[in-house]
């Protein structure tokens, strides 16, 4: 283990896997159903967050699911955020592991693309501009 500090917004890539996005577009990975706890107010506050990420309309170049995010296609109002920004974004990543393990079905579309997690690690290798939500 070492004794850097980790923000769950900040992240020092290696300098040799720095890749700069020109566009200035966000991506954004989600990892969860959630924001920060498992509370009805961390879910809250995750749909406070979908909802202004809304809001950069066309500044949107990536949304990526993996783990339980996928689980916020059995909530109606998640699941009508996600395609908002679905529909917003150039490319939208699902993870199919994760789908398989939460028992989640959803059919790809449009510019959204099911795929391996070993995929999704390296399309995040090239991802610049990237939040995470933990």
């Amino acid at each position: 283990m070492n004794n850097w500090e980790k923000s769950n917004l900040e992240i020092t890539p290696a300098p040799e896997i720095t890749v700069i996005d020109e566009s200035g577009m966000l991506s954004v990975l989600i990892k969860h159903d959630y924001y920060s706890s498992d509370t009805v107010h961390g879910r809250k506050i995750l749909g406070a967050f979908l909802d202004s990420l809304a809001e950069c309309g066309n500044a949107l170049s990536k949304i990526i699911l993996i783990d339980s995010a996928v689980r916020l296609f059995d909530d109606d109002a998640f699941a009508y955020r996600l395609e908002k920004l679905f529909g917003l974004s150039r490319y939208s990543y699902i993870c199919e592991e994760s789908l398989a393990f939460y028992e989640v079905e959803y059919a790809a579309h449009d510019n959204v693309i099911i795929c391996s997690a070993s995929d999704i690690s390296m399309e995040l290798m090239q991802t610049g501009n990237l939040i995470t939500l933990e």
